[in-house]
């Protein structure tokens, strides 16, 4: 569920933020299930993410968690971190039709540009504010007097008027910007509107493999077990959501059947496979 709700997204306004606080947010919902849950969040793994290095990632784990922004568990090698109120799991189909969910998408080219990395927190929450507002209108032009422009960002943005007629030069990088007879119109350029080229599903179900592995000690995965097993996670992809089933329990399982003829846990053959583990997620969604 790479998205923030609205109303999860206006508190960010409160919370003072950082720049490497507001990447670190974004970077949770590229792996995040529908509850808002991300799992096996790994250091290393945030870092390629957000450029941040590892006393960044652990600073704002510390920090957000502080402000009330986050909640986290820590596993052995790495953490569940939940975006506290970012759950989408209440919502039906009905609902996304009447467009009765409201949220910012960060699937978007927009948080992988180059760019974004260099704005200051004031100006990354502008830009986000701005492609809500954008985006909930189908694109089209944002109308605003300027003199309601600059009142209600100084306010929101805690910034000086001077400092914010600074920023509309940098809003040209993504959006058209034009004043006339005392109105800004204001219009997200395309090309960073669009998706990252892979499927939300994809990154996320790949993400809890990796988890998967990393925390059953499974170095080396077959890539072509790991393929099948992708297929079979992306199949039941309504049931695992409808059950609230943890894909990632069920490949230590795998490995228990696995070896069930072995005491020895250090002596485990730590492998993928699919068969095995299609059927036992058949078992935990009472499919069997």
């Amino acid at each position: 569920m790479q998205r923030i709700k609205l109303e999860v997204f206006k508190k960010f306004f409160e919370k003072n933020l950082t720049g490497n606080e507001i990447d670190f947010l974004i970077a949770l919902t590229y792996v995040q299930d529908n509850r808002g849950i991300a799992r096996g969040v790994f250091y290393r793994d945030m870092m390629a993410v957000t450029g941040m290095s590892t006393q960044a990632f652990y600073d704002c784990k510390r920090s957000l968690e502080e402000k009330g922004v986050i909640s986290v568990q820590r596993r052995e090698q790495d953490y569940d971190i939940t975006l506290i109120g970012n759950d989408f799991s209440g919502y039906t189909e009905e609902d996304y039709r009447l467009g009765n969910v409201k949220y910012i998408r960060t699937n978007m080219k927009l948080f992988r540009d180059t760019n974004w990395k260099k704005l200051k927190p004031a100006q990354k929450l502008l830009v986000m504010d701005l492609v809500n507002i954008n985006t909930a209108s189908s694109m089209r032009t944002y109308r605003i007097a300027r003199k309601k422009f600059v009142e209600k960002y100084t306010e929101l943005l805690q910034v000086t008027g001077r400092t914010l007629q600074k920023y509309m030069k940098f809003l040209k990088l993504y959006f058209y910007v034009g004043l006339k007879e005392g109105m800004y119109y204001i219009t997200l350029r395309k090309q960073f509107c669009r998706s990252v080229a892979k499927t939300e599903s994809d990154q996320v179900n790949r993400h809890l493999l990796d988890t998967a592995c990393r925390r059953n000690r499974i170095k080396e995965p077959d890539e072509r077990e790991a393929a099948d097993i992708l297929t079979v996670i992306s199949r039941y992809r309504k049931e695992i959501r409808d059950s609230f089933c943890d894909v990632v329990d069920v490949f230590g399982k795998m490995l228990e059947v696995l070896n069930a003829n072995i005491p020895n846990r250090s002596k485990w053959k730590r492998r993928l496979k699919a068969s095995l583990y299609h059927k036992l997620l058949r078992e935990e969604l009472g499919l069997a």
